[in-house]
């Protein structure tokens, strides 16, 4: 069995609660993350607390996950399993002498868990910019 942890961040031009503010409206991400968050939703149980269940991604690749931490607006955590690989995913939103740094952890594990070191580096690099730009047009 492979495990794959990687741990990417980007600098925000927002305080970390306004930051949280904008990112947590789950019904919101479409708008500024069109490829990776078509379909996120939430499934059930009151929004960023443990036990809730969540939506992320976009089709096909659509993963139903548990919050299993949240500590608004500091950080979240959710767990997902999709294609034989279970993930484990922490959002941080941290002071920043920009304003806020937001942190993105995740560790795979499974049969092929490290083969998708490039696509999330991809990814994370696309969602953080496409996040960063958001924020700093509602700011």
């Amino acid at each position: 069995m492979g495990t794959l942890a990687l741990v990417g961040s980007l600098p925000v031009p927002v305080p970390p609660e306004r930051a949280w503010e904008l990112w947590s409206r789950v019904e919101d991400w479409p708008r500024w993350d069109w490829l990776g968050s078509a379909d996120a939703r939430w499934l059930e149980g009151e929004p960023w607390t443990a036990g809730a269940r969540l939506r992320v991604g976009h089709r096909p690749g659509t993963f139903d996950c548990v919050v299993v931490s949240a500590r608004p607006p500091r950080e979240v955590v959710w767990e997902g399993r999709g294609a034989g690989i279970h993930g484990r995913h922490a959002f941080r939103f941290l002071p920043h002498p920009a304003g806020c740094l937001v942190q993105t952890a995740e560790v795979f594990t499974g049969r092929g868990a490290r083969a998708l070191t490039p696509l999330i580096r991809w990814f994370w690099g696309r969602q953080l910019r496409a996040f960063r730009a958001y924020a700093v047009r509602a700011a």
